[in-house]
Parts: C-alpha cells; structure tokens; sequence
C-alpha cells in the first residue's frame, strides 16, 4: 500500500536550506548602469523542482510562514550584497508581503543589516500591493523609524491597486514601481501609456525616484525614457541571476 506523504510546507523550505535567491538588476535608463538588484526568491523543491513564488506563496500566506520567509530573504540578501564588495551595485530591493507589515518587523531589518555588516543606506524595501490601507497604516510608524536611519521605502506594482495614492501622502517614500501591466501595454493601449505618463509625473511632483518593472523591449524602453523614467528592470535589460551570474555580469 502506498502511502501519500504531506507536501512540504515554506517553513520546512527554509529549515532545510532549500530556498534559492535569484536577482533582477535594476538599470538606470539614460546610461544602463546597473543601480540595484531586487531579491526574487525561489524553492528547490525536493520533488517538483525550481519552483516560482506563484507556486508556494499562496499556501504560505495561508499557513501563516510569510514573515519567516521575508526574515530569511532579508537575511541572505543583505549578506549577499556584502559579499560582492566593489562590484555590488548601491542597492538591494526586498519586498516585505503584508502579514510581515503587520508585526513588529524593524528587528527583521535591523538585524539582517547588523548580521552582514551592511549600511542602511544599501537597502530598499518594496510595499506589497497585497496590504490594504490599514495595514500600511499601521505599519507606517516602523517604517518611518527604518527610513530616518536610511532604509528607503518603494510602493511595488503602482497603479494596480486602491491603497497607493492616499499612502503617497504619509510615508516619505524613496519611490514607485509602474506595474509590469501597464508598461507591457503602452505602446499599444492609449490608456496604459497614459497611466505610465500619469504616475511619472505624479512621482516627479513628489521628488520620488520611478522605476519601471517588466520592461521586455527596447520599443518598450524607449517610450520609458521619453516619458522620463529613470529606471528600469525586465528581461530586456537582464533576466534573474545567480549571484555568481551577477557578480560576473558586474565584473
């Protein structure tokens, strides 16, 4: 008789070191320097392989291991940038999911930076667009006490949800992130390039930095810098990397 055994579950994942992270430079347009690398985190799962978050988020924001998960990412990526010495780029972007916004969370930062030896000033944080208003208000306290020792705070996938232009108005924000939907379309769909236009000049009027994410043509990258966007990260510019396959491509 054959026995079904339980799917592993994210907090086994990282009890048994088998999450990979992958990075994503962020390139500021008008010279492609690469500024900053965003931390994508991946699972070497035992039986199905290198699996994307789409595949194990959902059940891990169910079983309550999100703010597990967000610790170990802050915790390998931070040391990870330290370990590239002069050829790290300035930043390195994490996203912090909701349930993690939720809890006392300035230990999680402080102490991945303390633990890898890493300024403040290196680390951008990403706001998940998946935490309503309430929760990004409550988390605003901590976030500005992470932000006045140097942290910066981006809004991710902007324009997608209906949190993101009250919160403009109570956090001092580094930046935004224009979502991967709206830069896919715009340049066949009046619309979005009209949105992209929109949050551009928004995030100038407020001295915030904008980055474009999903950016899958030179088409699509030369209407973002005519638009005036800074930066920008897709597989245009680089797919995801190793950090050995970062390293190198900096190097």
């Amino acid at each position: 008789m054959t026995t079904c055994l339980p799917e592993p579950t994210l907090a086994e994942a990282v009890a048994h070191d088998e999450l990979r992270l992958l990075y994503q430079p962020i390139v500021r347009i008008a010279d492609r320097a690469v500024v900053a690398a965003e931390a994508l985190v991946r699972w070497q799962h035992p039986d199905r392989g290198l699996i994307t978050p789409a595949e194990f988020l959902p059940a891990g924001h169910e079983a309550g291991h999100m703010p597990l998960l967000d610790q170990w990412v802050l915790q390998r990526a931070c040391g990870d940038l330290a370990s590239l010495g002069r050829l790290a780029p300035a930043h390195v972007n994490v996203n912090l999911s909701a349930p993690t916004l939720a809890t006392d969370f300035c230990h999680l930062v402080t102490s991945a930076l303390h633990h890898a030896g890493l300024p403040p000033e290196r680390l951008r944080l990403e706001l998940s667009e998946g935490a309503d208003l309430t929760t990004l208000t409550h988390a605003a306290p901590r976030l500005e006490s992470l932000i006045a020792r140097g942290v910066g705070v981006a809004l991710d996938d902007m324009g997608t949800g209906s949190t993101d232009l009250r919160y403009l108005s109570r956090l001092a924000l580094h930046g935004i992130k224009i979502d991967r939907e709206f830069v896919g379309g715009m340049l066949h769909n009046p619309r979005d390039h009209a949105i992209v236009h929109l949050l551009t000049d928004l995030a100038h009027t407020l001295r915030l930095h904008v980055t474009a994410e999903g950016v899958e043509t030179a088409e699509q990258l030369a209407a973002l810098e005519r638009i005036g966007v800074a930066y920008a990260q897709g597989y245009h510019l680089a797919r995801p990397l190793t950090l050995a396959e970062l390293a190198s491509s900096l190097a």
